[in-house]
C-alpha cells in the first residue's frame, strides 16, 4: 500500500499536474468550437511571421489558461494559429489548464511561476525568461511576442 501511494504522487508530480495544472495536449485545445472558430477565422501578418520564424527556433514558452477564461477564449487560439503558421517545430510550446482558484484570497493560479492571471504566455531564450504576455496583449499576441524576443 505504501508503495502505491509513494508511485501514484510520483506520477502526480512528473505529469505535471501537480498543484491545479495540468498539461494539455495543443490538438486538444481545439476541440471546442468556439477556440477552433476564432483559430480559423484568424489570419497573422505575413510579415511579422516571416520576422519571427528565424528567431522561433531558440525559444520556448508556458502557456497558462483555463477553457473557463473569456481571455483564454480569445488568445490562445490566437497563438496556436501564430504557431502552427510559423511551422518552426524546434519552438517548444507547454499548455497547461488551470483550475479556479480555491478561494478568492488565493493569489496565484500557478504559485511556483506566479501566475497571477490568465492567460499568461510566458517565452524563454537559452533557459531564461524573456517576458510574458498576461491576460490581454497590450497590442496585439503577435506583436507583443515580437517585443519580447527582439
Amino acid at each position: 500500500m505504501k508503495h502505491s501511494l509513494i508511485l501514484v504522487l510520483i506520477l502526480f508530480f512528473v505529469t505535471g499536474s501537480a498543484w491545479g495544472q495540468k498539461a494539455v495536449n495543443k490538438p486538444d485545445i481545439l476541440l471546442n468550437p468556439e477556440w477552433k472558430k476564432i483559430y480559423d477565422a484568424y489570419v497573422p501578418d505575413a510579415q511579422l511571421i516571416e520576422n519571427l520564424k528565424n528567431k522561433a527556433p531558440e525559444l520556448k514558452a508556458d502557456v497558462y489558461f483555463a477553457y473557463w477564461c473569456d481571455d483564454s477564449k480569445n488568445q490562445v487560439p490566437v497563438f496556436l494559429k501564430i504557431l502552427d503558421t510559423l511551422s518552426v517545430p524546434e519552438f517548444v510550446v507547454n499548455f497547461y489548464e488551470v483550475e479556479k482558484k480555491a478561494t478568492a484570497d488565493q493569489k496565484f493560479y500557478v504559485e511556483d511561476m506566479m501566475v497571477e492571471k490568465i492567460p499568461t504566455f510566458v517565452f524563454y531564450a537559452n533557459g531564461f525568461e524573456m517576458g510574458r504576455i498576461v491576460e490581454n496583449p497590450k497590442n496585439s499576441l503577435l506583436q507583443d511576442m515580437m517585443i519580447i524576443v527582439f
